[in-house]
């Protein structure tokens, strides 16, 4: 390889090995203890009782922009807990003409107003934590952190409680989060802990522990430590979801246009084994209530990638991640939760499913099983994944992988696996270093369509060292011709890829308009794994500013050799022969692109991007444009519109066109109505897709969803396809 990384490799493994990485002292708050009878109402007032005797937390240290300083506002944190709840009354000081609360619903990405994120680490493993966020404006949102702050799991949602309120001089949030809502090592006297406070009218970050901008905050063993709790209940661990749905779908293209009728019951239970782990199992599972992807049009020849978003997968998803995903800048995923229960997008029912996830001791546990039923091509089937993570410190793990099921094939199909990962605080300066390696194999008994056996093995590193300023990351990814993950996700199969890539941001002196400058610069090779040179890229990745407003102009420029080994095509519409054949042969492509990204502390924010230059011996011209309008607390609207041209001369030409819409209604943290349009003119279709959401109570839930298709003809008709309404109720109950 043109990249070799074996004596990087070695020398962190030895400095790791070597290096006494000694903790320092680590900052310290206590919360107090208040019996149930006089714990506090979670309405935003902070006027109960106990709230004037409960232990401060301390003062913020300004993060962001100017690290170390005092902050001008004053934030005040106290910390309760009676037997069944942790309790956070929180006071932002804050001119009320400066606050910025436009987000109600809840899981909002909250960038655009003012808000406090607080960081758990139930276990003390300073390794996985719970996020949780509430904005000025009352929007709700957690996550799960694993593999030490590398890893964000924003869709997992817990039952908690919290309300936000202006008032004459700032504002202030009150939250309760049950401890049955969250995984925690038995008897623990104390939490790993962290908090945040961000003022999105000067771009301030505040924080509590390690308050430094070389180090993220979601750094986990950088926590400092929450400590004096007592005795705590969780209740049984019990947790029973049941729903109730119906649904309504027709199909317009056929004669006979009639609705048909589809109600459905099932549901999932939870019970905690251990505080720290969870076993989970679902039933007839549905995910009406799922929200649609999003458009995309191929313009290669390798696979695209929608992302996981139904929630069964989604909870505990920290748990089976493997290895580097990105690993000599590619995506490889040996275990993708959409292999399961879906086909080429379509929904395969799932009759039955388990999971056991969670912590015990130094092991971290995600073992899962699913039935999926038959379809047309494939026989119903059981689907294995099993994942466990062993801890040798604070800072290294080792893991093993393993699943087994092939959902599109009646044969077999198993992939096995083993993972390391370990960081040295302090590397050089003030950069660490995270040390990632895996090696995996696959094995089965099918002889697919494209000839390759399931036989085969895949072997990555990462290293990513990221300070103040300085950033550095280099790896490689090999995968063999032969290695078929049937529940993964591979980008290109058969390949070795390496990649190095240098980031600078310098800062600018107090004063400035320009908080920083940003350069980065990336080079990558890729070649078959018979050796065959298959593309090298040289990009300078990132030439621009970053503003005090945090509006951002950067350009970048690409060179990059690309050799296509088969002839493919592209923008292909059913019916029709394809506009564009790129033909086998070696590219030298250079491409330029300007972007200009709007800071979303104003109403109106957004991103124009212009891209242009070679493709595959033609040329291309890409425009991109995106406008998010908060025009309230209660309406917010949305606009993303991107073009291509591609022309190839004798061999044909195109222009896409991709839009969407969004329309959106929050008239609560807990009552939302999210409208989405979409088109693309490669499959011709419109889809509008309006999602009601109802939260009645913490985990009781109700969902209306009415999804329309159109289709677009050759004379410009609109003629309607697809229509289906969708209503659901899921109610948890727990003991």
């Amino acid at each position: 390889m043109s990249l070799s990384l074996s004596p990087i490799l070695l020398a962190a493994l030895v400095a790791g090995a070597a290096a006494a990485q000694s903790q320092g002292p680590r900052k310290t708050c206590r919360v107090g203890q208040v019996a149930a009878a006089a714990a506090p109402r979670v309405d935003g007032r902070l006027d109960d009782a106990c709230w004037a005797s409960a232990p401060e937390m301390g003062d913020l240290v300004m993060v962001e922009p100017w690290e170390g300083r005092a902050p001008r506002e004053r934030t005040v944190v106290k910390i309760l807990h009676d037997r069944t709840n942790l309790y956070f009354g929180i006071w932002c000081e804050q001119d009320p003409a400066t606050i910025r609360d436009s987000q109600r619903v809840r899981d909002a990405r909250l960038d655009p107003d003012d808000r406090v994120e607080i960081m758990l680490d139930p276990f003390e493993n300073r390794r996985t934590a719970y996020f949780f966020q509430i904005g000025a404006g009352g929007s709700l949102g957690d996550a799960i952190v694993s593999a030490n702050g590398t890893r964000f799991n924003k869709p997992w949602d817990a039952l908690w409680r919290a309300q936000a309120r202006r008032t004459d001089d700032g504002w202030v949030a009150e939250l309760a989060i049950p401890f049955r809502s969250i995984p925690r090592k038995k008897g623990a006297t104390s939490w790993g802990f962290n908090l945040k406070r961000y003022l999105r009218d000067r771009n301030e970050e505040l924080q509590w522990a390690n308050p430094t901008q070389s180090v993220p905050f979601f750094r986990v063993s950088e926590f400092g430590t929450l400590a004096g709790f007592g005795e705590v209940d969780a209740g049984l661990g019990l947790e029973l979801v049941p729903y109730v749905a119906a649904g309504i779908t027709r199909d317009r293209t056929v004669a006979d246009a009639e609705w048909d009728a589809d109600p459905d019951s099932g549901g999932e239970i939870y019970y905690r084994v251990l505080p720290s782990l969870t076993l989970a199992t679902t039933i007839l599972t549905d995910f009406a209530q799922t929200e649609n992807d999003g458009r995309q049009i191929n313009l290669n020849r390798f696979p695209l990638f929608f992302p996981e978003k139904r929630d069964f997968f989604l909870d505990g998803e920290s748990y089976y991640t493997f290895g580097s995903q990105f690993a000599g800048g590619t995506r490889f995923l040996p275990y993708f939760t959409r292999r399961i229960g879906l086909n080429d997008g379509q929904p395969v029912p799932i009759r039955w499913g388990m999971k056991l996830q969670g912590e015990a001791g130094p092991f971290e546990v995600g073992l899962l099983n699913v039935q999926v039923d038959a379809t047309d091509t494939t026989d119903r089937e059981n689907l294995a994944v099993g994942r466990v993570k062993y801890a040798l410190g604070e800072q290294t793990t080792v893991g093993l992988l393993s699943t087994n099921g092939d959902p599109e094939s009646e044969g077999s199909n198993s992939v096995y696996g083993v993972d390391f990962y370990h960081r040295i605080p302090e590397f050089v300066g003030d950069m660490d270093l995270q040390i990632s390696v895996d090696a995996l194999g696959s094995t089965g008994d099918v002889i697919r369509s494209s000839g390759v056996d399931d036989d085969g093995e895949a072997f990555g590193v990462d290293l990513q060292a990221r300070g103040q300023e300085w950033s550095v990351q280099t790896g490689t990814r090999w995968v063999s011709d032969d290695f078929t993950p049937a529940l993964g996700f591979v980008s290109r199969p058969g390949f070795r890829v390496s990649e190095l890539e240098v980031g600078y941001r310098p800062r600018t002196a107090p004063g400035s308009s320009i908080r920083s400058y940003l350069f980065e610069g990336s080079v990558r090779r890729s070649e078959r794994w018979d050796g065959s040179p298959q593309e090298v890229r040289f990009r300078l990745d990132e030439l621009g500013v970053q503003f005090q407003n945090d509006d951002r102009i950067t350009f970048s420029i690409d060179r990059r050799y690309d050799r296509v080994f088969t002839d493919f095509t592209l923008f292909e519409r059913d019916g029709e022969a394809p506009r564009a054949t790129v033909r086998a042969g070696d590219y030298w492509n250079t491409r330029s692109t300007l972007r200009f990204r709007a800071s979303e502390g104003r109403p109106v924010s957004g991103e124009a991007r212009i891209s242009r230059g070679d493709f595959f011996g033609g040329s291309s011209r890409t425009g991109v444009v995106e406008v998010d309008w908060r025009c309230s607390g209660l309406l917010q609207t949305g606009l993303e519109y991107r073009t291509t041209e591609v022309d190839l001369g004798a061999d044909g030409s195109f222009t896409t066109h991709i839009a969407s819409s969004t329309l959106d209604l929050f008239f609560s943290p807990e009552l939302s109505v999210r409208n989405l349009l979409q088109y693309d003119n490669e499959s011709n279709a419109i889809g509008w897709q309006s999602r009601l959401r109802w939260i009645y109570d913490p985990g009781r839930e109700f969902f209306l969803v009415l999804g329309t298709t159109w289709q677009r003809t050759e004379d410009e008709s609109i003629i309607p396809t697809q229509q289906a309404l969708n209503l659901k109720v899921a109610h948890t109950l727990r003991f």
